[in-house]
């Protein structure tokens, strides 16, 4: 099962790229802090909620990154690649 756990990471590592993986761990932490105020709020009612308000910003942070990167994405990085096109076309001379 360690081995297992392992080779899923790995892969994990390799197919996905820093904003995926940042999203990933928003999710996770957010799925974590939720079952964790649930399982505590059943003891301490005062401190599950100020857990699950953690939860809430990292659903906040998660959609507000979802955004922004995907303003980025659309408006800057498509338009880099056909501007360097433009400006590194080689030329060509024959002797």
């Amino acid at each position: 099962m360690f081995t297992t756990l392992i080779t899923s990471l790995q892969n994990w590592n390799l197919n996905y790229d820093a904003r995926q993986k940042l999203q990933h761990s928003y999710l996770i932490a957010t799925i974590g802090l939720v079952l964790g105020a649930g399982i505590i709020g059943l003891i301490n009612y005062d401190l599950g909620q100020r857990i699950l308000l953690g939860a809430f910003i990292c659903i906040a942070i998660f959609l507000f990154n979802a955004v922004a990167w995907a303003l980025l994405q659309s408006f800057v990085l498509l338009r880099i690649p056909e501007q360097q096109k433009a400006v590194t076309k080689p030329t060509t001379r024959k002797k």
